[in-house]
C-alpha cells in the first residue's frame, strides 16, 4: 500500500514540475502605437551602437599613397596598408 501511494505521489509531482513553467511564462504584448526605442527609452534601457567605429589614416610610403583603417570600437588595426588608386 505504501509502495503504491509513493508511486501516485512521485508521478503527481513529475505532472506538476512539467507544468509549471508553462504557467509561469505570461506574453504581454506592446501597446500599440509605439515603437521599440520608445518603450526602451520609457523603461530605462539606453541603447548603444553595435557597429565597429572606424578611423582611416593616409601615408606616403615610396611616393605611393596608402590607407589603413583602425577599428575604434576593437582597438586594432582592420586592414593592412592599402595603395590608394585615383
Amino acid at each position: 500500500m505504501k509502495k503504491r501511494f509513493l508511486i501516485f505521489l512521485l508521478a503527481g509531482l513529475m505532472l506538476l514540475s512539467l507544468a509549471t513553467p508553462a504557467l509561469a511564462v505570461d506574453v504581454i504584448p506592446a501597446p500599440t502605437g509605439i515603437s521599440e526605442c520608445e518603450l526602451m527609452q520609457q523603461v530605462g534601457i539606453e541603447l548603444e551602437p553595435r557597429t565597429e567605429q572606424t578611423e582611416i589614416h593616409w601615408r606616403t610610403w615610396q611616393g605611393q599613397l596608402q590607407f589603413r583603417v583602425w577599428g575604434v570600437t576593437s582597438g586594432r588595426w582592420l586592414t593592412d596598408w592599402i595603395n590608394f588608386i585615383a
